[in-house]
């Protein structure tokens, strides 16, 4: 603790400090001030998870998944103002992993879209403003946003086994499409806020796949990814109504919690 209170903006946190923060803001009682000196730290640590700059941090991170999650620290912890810049500083994090993506053939876990899919699915359970972000990425402003779009839209659309985007699933080397509902941390008994399931339900539908992923393959041309990008929008037709299915079960999905037993899986 004489560490953490010792930094200043600009410094790095230890990770096994980081980690045993994160273990008294759990299980012991929050001291407000010294919350909102430290989460600045908190959440750089975060960030350079998220973007792959520090591989130490990732023990914190999933506790401080459930720091965020299960102690209100955002609507009772911090004041409007201080969960405002903390949640824009996270938004601008995963748009900026995202705006960083690149190719569209991926093969084993250690794949680069996992880290933003995960990052991105996870913020539906800690603020209600998702839409903010899904928005900004869906805009398609950059290749990175329109390589995205492809990355996570491509999961609505193929089996498993058959995504041209993810190779499948092996023993020894994992990967396969990334799992839509799936949390980081240990968030087995969270679900999306009520708000991004709303925002979820009036975004994701078949036109709207169709639509992003032409503007995606148009964003991409003249890119080494375009050529994928227009086999995926070329399939999607022959794929419309599985699409239209997974649209309406994605949602379902994120508003169920995730314990014990609880295990979903796409109807076609």
């Amino acid at each position: 603790m004489r560490r953490l209170v010792r930094l200043h903006p600009g410094d790095q946190a230890e990770p096994g400090d980081l980690w045993d923060y994160s273990q008294d803001l759990l299980y012991t009682e929050i001291q407000g001030p010294l919350l909102a000196y430290l989460l600045p730290f908190c959440l750089e640590a975060w960030g350079q998870d998220v973007r792959g700059a520090q591989q130490g941090y990732g023990g914190f991170v999933e506790h401080f998944y459930s720091v965020l999650a299960n102690r209100h620290i955002f609507d009772e912890c911090l004041k409007p103002a201080q969960t405002a810049a903390a949640a824009e500083f996270m938004r601008q994090t995963i748009l900026d992993e995202i705006d960083d993506q690149r190719g569209l053939a991926y093969q084993g876990n250690n794949a680069r879209p996992y880290t933003w899919i995960s990052a991105f699915t996870t913020y539906g359970v800690l603020l209600p403003d998702l839409g903010l972000l899904w928005r900004e990425w869906w805009l398609l402003t950059t290749v990175g946003r329109a390589i995205a779009a492809v990355q996570y839209l491509s999961c609505l659309m193929y089996p498993e086994s058959e995504n041209p985007i993810f190779a499948p699933w092996t023993c020894d080397g994992g990967g396969g499409p990334p799992c839509l509902w799936e949390f980081a941390g240990y968030l087995y008994s969270h679900r999306w806020l009520d708000p991004n399931i709303d925002f979820m339900k009036t975004i994701l539908n078949v036109d709207q796949v169709s639509e992003v992923l032409s503007r995606a393959a148009e964003r991409l041309a003249g890119q080494p990814e375009h050529a994928r990008a227009s086999q995926v929008c070329a399939d999607f037709p022959s794929r419309r109504a599985t699409v239209e299915s997974r649209c309406a079960e994605l949602p379902r999905f994120l508003a169920t919690t995730q314990q014990g037993t609880t295990l979903f899986e796409w109807s076609t």
